[in-house]
């Protein structure tokens, strides 16, 4: 008899003791306020103003220089987003080129920038050759590549020669510009050097424009 009563009163202990952890467990759940779950939605983290960003090749020089009005880091995709960029890109073997926009966007560590809202590329000229400027609504610089493509509607003029098309791709190392649907080509012409007549202009050799088949 002694037997089955202990073993009840130890039953009822540990019903007790189960029944008043549960419920221990369920009022701190209810009581104490949980964080929500971090929403990754595309907004930034950080921001500042005036900004200046180097870009350095595997000797430390400076290849290239970003400024900006306003800079936003976005934690969700990497990215930043720049109001009123300037892009240069500085090559010893070249003459610089300058990029502007309304706004762009940095990707991978800076080295793909798309340039929004009448985006320019200007190649400064030299002894040997005319300046050249690449301009489209939306422009996208490989900087490490050294090239620029759009999709879009786009306009190049080099020296006295213009040609728009649809999707263009301008490779700065070799001075080539690929237009995937030309639409208009005003080559300027050759000009006969030594003329007897004043009124002529100096002869000039245009860049080379080209077309895919």
């Amino acid at each position: 008899m002694k037997d089955r009563f202990s073993t009840g009163i130890t039953a009822l202990i540990l019903t007790v003791l189960v029944a008043g952890t549960w419920w221990a467990s369920d009022y701190a759940q209810r009581a104490i306020d949980l964080d929500p779950p971090a929403k990754n939605t595309h907004e930034p983290d950080t921001w500042a103003k005036n900004i200046v960003l180097l870009r350095s090749n595997e000797l430390g020089v400076t290849v290239s220089r970003l400024e900006g009005d306003y800079i936003e880091h976005f934690p969700d995709n990497e990215s930043y987003e720049i109001q009123v960029p300037r892009a240069f890109h500085i090559n010893s073997d070249s003459p610089m080129t300058l990029a502007t926009s309304k706004t762009a966007l940095l990707f991978d560590d800076g080295n793909r920038i798309i340039m929004k809202g009448n985006a320019v590329l200007t190649r400064l000229g030299d002894t040997d050759n005319a300046p050249l400027t690449f301009s489209s609504e939306i422009l996208t610089l490989l900087v490490d590549q050294d090239l620029a493509h759009t999709d879009l509607p786009a306009v190049a003029i080099n020296g006295r020669s213009k040609l728009s098309g649809v999707g263009m791709t301008y490779n700065n190392k070799t001075r080539q510009l690929n237009v995937l649907n030309s639409t208009n080509v005003d080559i300027a012409p050759r000009q006969k050097e030594n003329q007897s007549n004043s009124n002529q202009g100096v002869s000039t050799t245009p860049q080379m424009l080209k077309t895919q088949p």
